[in-house]
């Protein structure tokens, strides 16, 4: 037995070959199912008084209308005289408008997070220098960065979707 034969060796490489595609194949198709998700989004965010769904004046005008038909909306009116009549502030705390923003900082921070894991790994695999076991260390941070940014994406459209559908379902 003199080493390993040039066949093993390229059966060695053969498998690293097919496992690095398996994993570039799964990113490549999560990347293109979340374009896919975005790009539809501007069309989804459109409304007939121009800007986004979520513009401030959209938001006026639905409630404005919703208000004018209804009791809730004459005792809110008479209770934002008073408030005013008393000088005490009366703008308006929207619970699901400050989870969103919540939820988009903590999927952001997340992100960046997984980003920096990512470019350690970066960083542990160039300066291996070619031994063999900062090499893996390398790869192991970068595939646990990608792995993370995917679980994050993943919970994303979660809670947008879900978010989205109970919006649907209250009438918003």
């Amino acid at each position: 037995m003199l080493g390993v034969s040039p066949i093993q060796k390229t059966l060695k490489t053969m498998k690293n070959i097919a496992k690095n595609s398996i994993v570039t194949g799964i990113f490549t198709l999560c990347f293109l199912i979340f374009s896919l998700i975005l790009s539809a989004y501007p069309a989804l965010a459109s409304n007939p008084y121009g800007g986004s769904a979520g513009s401030q004046q959209y938001a006026d005008e639905i409630n404005k209308e919703k208000a004018a038909n209804s009791g809730v909306g004459q005792v809110t009116a008479g209770l934002n005289k008073t408030a005013n009549q008393a000088q005490i502030s009366t703008t308006e705390t929207n619970l699901p408008q400050m989870l969103g923003r919540a939820i988009n900082y903590l999927f952001g921070a997340l992100g960046a997070v997984f980003l920096t894991v990512i470019l350690v790994g970066g960083y542990h695999w160039m300066t291996a220098g070619g031994d063999e076991e900062k090499v893996k260390k390398g790869k192991g941070w970068i595939i646990n960065g990608i792995n993370g940014m995917l679980v994050v994406f993943l919970a994303y459209a979660l809670a947008y979707t879900f978010l989205f559908a109970l919006k649907m379902a209250i009438g918003g």
